[in-house]
Parts: C-alpha cells; structure tokens; sequence
C-alpha cells in the first residue's frame, strides 16, 4: 500500500483486523519516509493504481 502515511495507516489497520478476524496476523509495518533506495524493491501493482500512483 503506498500514498499518504494517514491513508495507508488506515488501510494496514483495516486489513490487520480483517486477517485477525479470519485467522492469524503476522506482521504490519509502515515505512513513512521511505529511502529511495527502499522504492527499488518494493513490490509494484501491474493491476491499475495504489495510493493514487499509477503502478507498472
């Protein structure tokens, strides 16, 4: 999930609870200045937009 660090924090709590209501949660975590670097390998999206980037 990438956008504004409000916006993504509420979506990582939605699917936390979401995962805990379903089975187990391992891990969330938020990075909210990532080092560019970081952005090299992170995953990217090739299904359309997330957090109002186009992704691909």
């Amino acid at each position: 999930v990438r956008g504004d660090v409000g916006a993504v924090k509420a979506a990582t709590d939605a699917g936390a609870a979401a995962a805990k209501r379903v089975g187990e949660l391992v891990s969330v975590h938020v990075i909210p200045r990532p080092h560019s670097d970081v952005e090299m390998i992170l995953p990217q999206n090739s299904k359309g937009s997330v957090g109002g980037r186009s992704a691909g």
